[in-house]
């Protein structure tokens, strides 16, 4: 098949498109709304948020072909939010994904969490220069829903919220919380089609400014660029057995391990 062909048939099956609505920081107790990027032509900050700003309108997805580029660190042409949101280390953010409706029950994949200090103040920080730890992952949990009980399933039995822990014992500052969810609906297509292929998994990264509080001593250490976390060709990424089987036992999340701190 063509490449403009599978290009094409892959956006034609992609109905998913979502941004995190809604933010507990720490949750339950204290509630902002996210940044809405349907409006960012058209509105500034209508409030303070700790959602960083970004241009996806609809919550359009990125693909493989993103994953070195600067929108897969927060998303689209994002800029810092303009609050950091006050937490104590070991306390749980909430956040509700927007969706018209909920989340696609056949837009199955992981959740993946991921933090870095700003080093100073998040609301003028350099996305450029975040290196990210990753502190949480869940993908594949059982064979009890058809083609798998997933971590997006998860989201999507709570009304399409999803609850990051901060690390306990964090040490005090300012971070930027990314969270992200990989649908693998389409991921069979970029088998083969080797690295940043335009076609595959979906990827949905949000980020969240965090201002951690408390006496805690744990540094964040060996943080990475997020335009390293991964290539597309994976085989969490390019994953070809989702439509075959409830079966994923075998499936590697991707990107890199979990923090020793987390």
């Amino acid at each position: 098949m063509h490449r403009f062909l599978v290009v094409s048939l892959a956006a034609a099956l992609a109905s998913a498109h979502s941004h995190v609505e809604d933010i507990w920081a720490p949750s339950p107790s204290v509630h902002y709304y996210g940044w809405n990027p349907n409006a960012y032509d058209t509105e500034p900050y209508r409030n303070d948020t700790p959602g960083w700003y970004t241009t996806g309108q609809g919550g359009r997805p990125l693909y493989p072909i993103n994953a070195n580029t600067y929108d897969i660190i927060c998303n689209n042409n994002s800029l810092p939010a303009n609050v950091s949101a006050p937490i104590a280390a070991g306390d749980s953010v909430r956040v509700r994904w927007w969706e018209p409706g909920p989340w696609p029950s056949n837009h199955k994949g992981p959740v993946i969490d991921y933090i870095a200090p700003c080093n100073g103040s998040c609301t003028d920080v350099d996305a450029t220069k975040l290196k990210f730890v990753k502190i949480a992952q869940l993908g594949w949990i059982d064979d009890s829903w058809e083609e798998g009980y997933w971590a997006s399933d998860k989201l999507l039995s709570d009304d399409n919220r999803w609850n990051i822990t901060v690390p306990k014992g964090l040490e005090a500052g300012e971070y930027v919380l990314r969270t992200e969810i990989i649908a693998l609906h389409q991921a069979h297509l970029a088998e083969g089609d080797g690295t940043y292929s335009p076609i595959g998994a979906e990827l949905y990264p949000q980020c969240i400014n965090l201002k951690v509080t408390g006496n805690g001593t744990k540094a964040l250490t060996g943080g990475i660029d997020a335009r390293t976390f991964y290539t597309g060709a994976e085989p969490g990424l390019a994953y070809k057995t989702l439509h075959e089987t409830r079966e994923h036992a075998d499936y590697v999340i991707p990107g890199p391990r979990l923090w020793s701190g987390a």
